[in-house]
């Protein structure tokens, strides 16, 4: 069995593949390949994943400890790195191009790629998803981007972040605002659209919006039998008190739903909410255009392309 190596004059200990850590490797692979569709997935989507099963304990400790296991299973290969992924870090790509030609080949595999049509365009209500976590982002950008509907990860407190949505407003003001929020259920995620929502209202006089919180609702904790995680109370947070008095210890994170779940709830608040007819619609007229489109690539494409 391999093992990760360091250097001698390290500090670190090696890791090694005790038959406990393979064990709980099986079943990180397991889960990877029950959720195939939804890769990549975070380390946190896996942990719960785990805990709900019943196979690790739903704690800090047992986190960290999964993080390191998975850390070291990817370096030494037992599961690919585009597996897993960390939504909480940017990547900016700054290098340039070998030559020119590069440079043309590149921009005409490129030309008038990424048209989508507005497909709510002749809707009477104007969505967008609010969510409290980038670390989801990808399974709700999967899902919006088939309506063409905008995703947005909140921020708590930010009053800019709510005057770009109020900007965003008045371009749609011939439609009827609707917000469809999911959050967390803790103090924090049963808090926040509230909180956006006085703020908006009371204090930049942003009425006529309607707010829908789709999930974590407690229903969904029961039915899903959900793992808790009573620690994401914190004490000094101001608004645990209220959550306590109404829900107890009671916290459960969003990530714990499973990707499949968690994808039909977003299609379904959508669909409740627009006129599906009218979205068919959009969807004829996008594929006449894509046609036209590739049509147009095509001639261009071979005219502009050099000749070697």
């Amino acid at each position: 069995m391999e093992q990760t190596q360091f250097s001698e004059t390290s500090k670190r200990q090696p890791f090694k593949w005790t038959k406990l850590h393979l064990n709980r490797l099986n079943d990180v692979l397991i889960i990877l390949k029950e959720l195939e569709e939804y890769k990549p997935l975070t380390l946190r989507q896996v942990f719960y994943q785990l805990v709900g099963k019943g196979l690790i304990a739903n704690t800090t400790s047992s986190y960290i400890t999964l993080g390191q296991l998975i850390k070291f299973a990817r370096i030494d290969k037992y599961i690919p790195w585009s597996d897993i992924e960390d939504r909480t870090r940017a990547y900016y790509n700054l290098a340039g191009w070998d030559d020119v030609d590069e440079f043309v080949e590149a921009s005409l595999e490129q030309f008038l790629v990424g048209y989508d049509r507005d497909l709510m365009q002749t809707q009477k209500v104007y969505l967008e998803i609010w969510i409290e976590k980038n670390a989801l982002s990808s399974i709700f950008t999967k899902v919006a981007k088939q309506y063409t509907i905008r995703v947005v990860v909140t921020a708590f407190g930010s009053t800019s972040f709510l005057n770009d949505y109020r900007e965003r407003l008045e371009y749609h003001k011939h439609q009827r605002p609707i917000v469809l929020y999911f959050g967390d259920f803790d103090p924090s995620g049963l808090s926040m659209l509230p909180t956006m929502q006085e703020t908006l209202e009371m204090e930049m006089k942003v009425t006529g919006i309607r707010y829908k919180h789709i999930a974590l609702e407690k229903e969904d904790i029961i039915l899903y039998n959900l793992p808790h995680k009573a620690e994401a109370i914190k004490k000094k947070d101001t608004r645990t008190k209220d959550h306590v008095a109404k829900h107890g210890m009671l916290a459960v994170e969003l990530d714990a739903l499973t990707p499949d779940v968690l994808e039909q709830k977003i299609k379904d608040a959508i669909e409740t909410e627009i006129d599906m007819d009218a979205y068919n619609a959009e969807i004829n007229k996008q594929e006449k255009e894509f046609i036209i489109l590739n049509k147009f690539k095509t001639k261009v494409v071979n005219f502009l392309r050099p000749t070697k």
